[in-house]
Order: structure tokens, then sequence, then C-alpha cells
């Protein structure tokens, strides 16, 4: 009798901001568990999976950015993916991803590689959008392909491709967006470090658009879901992306400012806050007031042993007040990168918990 063949793991990698590589990793574990094998990331903010299951079943992942199909390819340059047998190992990974969508969903291939616009990646881009009858147009979604050297130096290049036409952490649910708005994924990510449980009186400081209440509730439910802000636009923009999301009839948006809130003492069990809009405060002065009112407050309403979630680009000054601040200890702290503008910034994602 011939012993059972074992299933052979697919390849793919998984996209996240650097610095939340350990939480998606918690979360490919609890979406599959068993299934998936993560290696040791060879860049920031990249995660080589080994997945029993299909590959697709990853894009149900909240804190990801993306996920990639990938291949390596023993060639000395990308022109020697132009030849016969090259070209069809990569039109077959290609079509992997293309299949899978309706006629339309993407409408050009985007080539993410040093020197995308050579002669010889205009040429691979022109011959994938012939052969898969893609129009090259921007009306749709990117079939992006990456193009890379392998991070251990070894021979050769490798070829991802994005399953999805546009990142995940581009949320269908956000239809209204302001300056400053919180990444999705970092959201999410906040959202899971309080460890949510359905019977949680959930509040969001300063929610701006929105992006906590709706990340929390399309992911837990929340026996109570709060969010306030001072600005009446903010709120408007919150409600908009709520309905959206299918939030609305479960959350609650009030007209307040986060260091005075109308709710009782010890009334919430997880409050967040992202904190980078106090950057557009006109004085430091006012920055540096603003931060410990926040804490003193959250304090006031939060219950013993409730989490605070606070995301900022100002961490010396959080940092310092959280040490002057008794009622708070810190648990945990994630040092994020985030695109910004031509560049990336660093922001501090901080648990607390009170004490």
């Amino acid at each position: 009798m011939r012993p059972a063949r074992s299933r052979a793991r697919r390849r793919c990698e998984v996209e996240c901001l650097p610095g939340l590589d350990e939480i998606v990793c918690e979360e490919i574990a609890a979406l599959l568990p068993g299934q998936a094998l993560v290696g040791e990331s060879p860049r920031p903010g990249r995660l080589p999976v080994q997945t029993l299951c299909p590959p697709w079943e990853l894009e149900n992942l909240h804190c990801a950015v993306a996920v990639h199909l990938s291949l390596l390819f023993e060639v000395p340059r990308p022109k020697a993916l132009l030849g016969h047998q090259h070209f069809t190992r990569l039109l077959a990974l290609v079509r992997q991803v293309a299949v899978r969508r309706p006629a339309g969903a993407f409408s050009a291939v985007r080539i993410s590689a040093a020197g995308a616009d050579s002669a010889v990646f205009a040429r691979l881009r022109a011959e994938l959008e012939r052969e898969l009858g893609l129009s090259g147009s921007t009306d749709g979604g990117d079939l992006l392909l990456s193009f890379r050297r392998p991070a251990d130096g070894s021979p050769g290049w490798e070829v991802l491709v994005r399953t999805t036409p546009l990142p995940l952490s581009a949320r269908s649910w956000r239809v209204c967006s302001m300056p400053g708005a919180l990444n999705a994924t970092v959201a999410q990510a906040m959202v899971r470090l309080a460890q949510p449980r359905p019977d949680d009186r959930f509040l969001n400081l300063a929610c701006g658009s929105g992006t906590f209440l709706v990340e929390r509730l399309q992911t837990v439910p929340a026996r109570q879901a709060l969010g306030l802000d001072i600005r009446p636009d903010a709120l408007q923009c919150a409600r908009a992306n709520l309905e959206a999301g299918g939030c609305a009839p479960r959350a609650r948006l009030l007209h307040a400012d986060a260091t005075a809130v109308p709710l009782p003492s010890e009334s919430m069990d997880t409050l967040v806050v992202d904190l980078p809009f106090g950057m557009l405060v006109s004085s430091a002065d006012e920055i540096r007031a603003l931060y410990p009112a926040l804490l003193r407050e959250g304090a006031r309403v939060a219950r013993p042993g409730a989490a605070l979630v606070a995301v900022t680009a100002a961490r010396r000054l959080f940092e310092a007040c959280v040490a002057c601040e008794p009622a708070w200890r810190q648990e945990r702290s994630l040092a994020v990168r985030l695109p910004y503008k031509d560049r990336e910034m660093t922001v501090g994602v901080y648990l607390l918990r009170r004490a």
C-alpha cells in the first residue's frame, strides 16, 4: 500500500506595513490554523508564506496591504523573460490571478522594478496585456508585477504578482476621507491589540472619518460603539463611512471634545485614538497640553483593566506623558512605518492598560 502523498505548499508573499509584521503573523495563524507556514522576513514588511490552502484565502487578512504570488526565474536579466520558455511560465503565473476576476477588473499591467520605464519592461508589459486582452488604460485596477533580485543574493529574478486589482488596504467602505486619515490596516491592528470582545463598550476619541469604528464593527461586534469629535465635518464624514460599511445602526456619534467626554466615569472597556491630528494644532504648547489632558480624561471614563490604544507621530512626547500619568501602564508598543507624501514616517502604536 502506497503512503499518502503530502499536499504541496504554495509559495506566496504577504505585504504589510513595516512594524506590523508580528500582528500580521498572528492574524495569519488565526485565519489559517495549521495551513500556513510563515518564513523569516527577508525585507521589512514582507512575509514569505507557504500555504496548503489556495493563496487567495490570505486575501481575507485585514492587517495586510497585499498578497502576491511569487516565482523565481533563473535568468541573468529580465530581458530573458521575453524568451518563449520563461515568458510561458510568467504568463501562466499571471493568468492564475487574472482568471479569478470578472472581465474589466484589471485594465492594465503595471511594473514595479528598478528601471521599470526601460524598453525591456515596456515590451514585457505590452506582451502580457496583449495575451491577457487588457486595454492598457487606467479605467480599472492594475495587474501589478514586481521584479527584484532574491534577498539572499542568489542568482536569478523573483517575480511577484499582486492577487487583487487594488491593495487590500484600500477599503471599499471609505467613501469619505479627510487629511491625515489613518491607514485602515493600522487601525485594524490597533483594534486587535485591544483583544476585542462582543461585550465591549468601545470609544473612539477624536474619531475623524470613523476608521476605527468601521474596522471594529466589521470584524468584532461591540455592546456599545461610540465615536466623538469636536468637528462637525468629521462627524459627517464618519457617518458616511459607517453607512457605506453597513455599521451605522450599531454606532453612535457625539459632538464633543476628547478632553471633556460626556460619559460617566468608568464606563468604557476599550478606548482608541489617532493622535497625529495633534500635529496640526497651531502651536507646540497646545500639543503638549493636549496629550496629558486626553490621557487624564481617558483614565476617567475607562473601567479598571480597560485598554487604551493610541497612535502618534510625536512618540517622545506621548511616552513622557504616559510616564507622568499613574493611571496607565504601557503593555506593548510598535514602531510602524507609514507612507507619507514621497517618503516614509515612523509612528508609534501603544497599548496601555488602566491600572
